[in-house]
């Protein structure tokens, strides 16, 4: 039987976010309903304590200070114990609420005789997270937790609730019945707080009690102010308390996330929010290797952000293909995965109501040829760009299988297809590839020689060079002065993940012929076989490309590539240095260095004799250039993705909204993928941990080292 309830906000320190939970609970709380208590827990700050007597005296809440500080866990169990005959809300002083969320929560809490607490969705909840489970979120979207809020009162009910091995504090409402059998907080064993949420929830389970995820409220957690500076010091210390009283803890919130049964949840108000968007929706499709191609749609996300969001497909294997999310720029960490063969009618149909107003193919390896008609199925226009060569002979570099460019010989499409052979002869896949490029309303080349090379097989009027939209941030240096060197080597830096194709094996043979000269060469990345002589760094967060760059402090930033390059980033990156830039006179390198001083072209054919002359030439300063710098025409649409690329018109609302689709309906008949190999390690080391004839050794890693392990096989799972 429902009761009234006590919502009980603990207050440390924190004025200002204590101030907005306050307001955001006053607005919403029917006072008929629920009582708003604060506990002032011998707050330092002077402005915070007259701040809640003033709210008192006038009426707004109800206050009760502590005489001396008790710390978080005795201050709770004060306000729990205040009125025995009420359920109790517990809400932290940074949490902001919205609308009817107390009603709703309440719902979830009498919808079975045994749940005994109830935990929302929050930005900064670890297993109620959202968008992205288990992180800490900003607001979705650039929302409001109002329109949160209402998104997922929206599309989801009170009936819409998931088992938990764990309420989350920041917001956990209480039955009184549930309350009285379990008892209050362990005041003992969990000092001023940490863990003791946690505790109480298993041991409610242990009473026979639920613990449930409601998947229709949203809160915003600021996260870690009232009582923040004590919550690190105890943390570690309470989690082996908790590890030792309830063995099963870490292994139930392992299954917990590996079975993650609130996703569907996470995905239908994601669908929600597309369907109902008054920006551009656009269908982003690609393959699945990651690369230039996964940069340039995450940087277009990212550069169009706030006008226009992004449905990633890929193909994964067979005729599966994966659906991703990059709302407000930002890519989500929930997919949808559908088998084109067996569901492509409800792949459209989920397309219409996500409201997607165009497609841009970014490339097609992989994919399930059906996926080439798909802007056709949909009703509307569809853009191309040309990130590779895939299109003209299946091989994307255009190299033999030295990893040598063979676009100069007659018999090109032979010594390609020995290293990228095809089912096909090369003027049938051309044919083929016309299907998909003769429609396109525009294909995109990110440089004017990649255009030159296609039109040499195609007839595109449609095609225009227009450069990524690293180029419209206008974050290059044209014109520099090199920094003088500060010790006697020269130091050569070459970036990214080096295959044949993009010089391994000359930077090598270059670094092992100057080893004994005053010359070191640097590899931030990775090749694709450990190189002799060169100091490699490897794999780096591309966000951090600049910053890594300066650390090193190069002289000089080689390209050694022996394929022709459409565009390259990691050219970009160097662009926004102060090295000198050496690269290979095939492909972009030429015409996006013309106009920078201090860039020196090379034949990308030299051999390892000419390297090895060029750079004795370089260290002695004798090396002068013997050819022309390129001159290439203004780029046509020099703003394109800032002022054309949206131009398209939306798809009428009234349309495509097909009302007897229903999203949670479509979500539940989806098959899951299987639970990854990580994730599966992560379990069984939770399961080893929690055995008695184990705890032993458990005890002997310390915790931070658990968790960095738990915290890397959580990575992996979500990738």
């Amino acid at each position: 039987m429902k009761t009234k309830i006590d919502v009980i906000i603990p207050v440390y320190r924190g004025l200002e976010e204590t101030s907005e939970c306050i307001i955001s609970a006053l607005a919403t709380l029917d006072m008929n309903l629920a009582n708003l208590i604060v506990i002032n827990d011998c707050s330092p700050e002077p402005a915070l304590t007259e701040y809640l007597r003033n709210l008192s005296a006038e009426g707004k809440i109800q206050l009760l200070e502590n005489d001396v500080n008790l710390g978080f866990v005795a201050t709770v169990n004060r306000g729990m114990k205040l009125n025995t005959n009420h359920d109790v809300l517990l809400l932290n002083s940074d949490v902001e609420v919205a609308n009817d969320w107390l009603e709703r929560i309440q719902a979830v809490a009498y919808q079975a005789e045994n749940i005994g607490s109830v935990t929302p969705f929050s930005n900064n909840a670890t297993i109620c997270s959202f968008p992205n489970f288990c992180e800490d979120n900003t607001l979705f979207a650039d929302l409001s937790v109002v329109e949160i809020d209402n998104l997922f009162s929206q599309t989801l009910n009170n009936t819409d609730f998931v088992d938990v091995p764990t309420g989350v504090g920041f917001c956990m409402y209480i039955r009184r019945d549930c309350l009285d059998k379990v008892g209050y907080f362990d005041e003992e064993t969990f000092g001023k707080g940490y863990g003791e949420e946690n505790d109480w929830c298993q041991r409610a389970i242990k009473s026979g009690w639920r613990n449930v995820h409601a998947l229709n409220v949203f809160a915003y957690h600021k996260g870690g102010v009232s009582f923040a500076d004590e919550q690190d010091p105890r943390k570690e210390k309470a989690l082996e308390i908790l590890n030792e009283l309830h063995p099963n803890y870490q292994p139930d919130v392992m299954d917990f996330i590996a079975q993650d049964p609130a996703k569907r949840a996470r995905l239908a108000v994601t669908m929600k929010l597309l369907a109902l968007s008054s920006t551009a929706n656009i269908l982003a499709v690609s393959h699945g290797l990651g690369g230039g191609v996964l940069d340039h749609i995450h940087q277009l996300a990212s550069f169009t952000r706030g006008k226009a969001n992004y449905v990633l497909l890929q193909p994964t294997s067979g005729s599966d293909v994966k659906l991703s999310f990059f709302i407000s720029g930002a890519l989500l960490q929930d997919n949808i995965f559908i088998d084109v063969d067996l569901d492509y009618a409800s792949l459209i149909k989920l397309l219409q109501y996500l409201n997607i107003s165009r497609v841009h193919f970014h490339h097609t390896m992989g994919l399930p040829t059906r996926i080439w008609g798909i802007a056709s199925d949909l009703g509307i226009k569809h853009d191309v760009t040309i990130h590779d060569y895939y299109h003209i002979n299946g091989n994307p570099s255009l190299t033999d299988i030295n990893g040598r460019y063979c676009g100069d010989k007659d018999n090109m499409d032979e010594l390609c297809h020995q290293h990228y052979p095809i089912p096909v002869s090369s003027e049938i896949w051309r044919e083929n590839a016309k299907v998909l490029l003769a429609p396109a309303e525009r294909i995109i080349f990110p440089s004017f020689d990649v255009q030159q090379r296609f039109n040499n097989y195609f007839s595109l009027p449609q095609g225009r060079v227009v450069y990524h939209s690293d180029n419209e941030a206008n974050l290059f240096i044209d014109d520099i002065k090199p920094v003088p060197r500060k010790d006697s080597k020269l130091k050569v830096l070459v970036l990214g993940a080096l295959s044949r194709e993009k010089g391994a094996e000359v930077l090598e043979q270059a670094a092992m012929a100057l080893a004994n000269r005053p010359i070191e060469f640097h590899l931030l990345g990775y090749a694709f076989k450990p190189l002799k002589s060169v100091t490699t760094y490897g794999q780096y967060n591309s966000e951090k490309l600049d910053e890594l760059i300066r650390e090193l402090q190069p002289d000089v930033i080689w390209f050694p590539a022996l394929w022709p390059e459409t565009y390259s980033y990691t050219l970009s990156a160097a662009l926004r240095s102060h090295a000198v830039i050496i690269a290979s006179d095939l492909g972009a390198f030429k015409e996006r260095l013309a106009k920078r001083s201090s860039s020196i072209i090379l034949p990308w054919d030299y051999n390892e004799q000419q390297w090895s002359n060029f750079w004795e030439a370089y260290l002695e300063g004798s090396y002068t250039a013997d050819s022309e710098v390129m001159q290439f025409s203004n780029l046509s649409s020099p703003n394109f993705y800032s002022q054309e690329y949206l131009s398209f018109p939306l798809r009428e609302r009234d349309s495509i909204i097909d009302m007897s689709f229903d999203i949670n309906i479509f979500i539940e008949n989806q098959k899951i993928p299987e639970i990854t190999k990580e994730a599966k390690i992560l379990h069984r080391l939770a399961r080893l941990k929690a055995s008695k004839k184990l705890a032993w050794l458990a005890r002997r890693i310390p915790l931070s080292v658990q968790r960095k392990v738990k915290e890397r096989i959580l990575k992996k799972t979500k990738s």
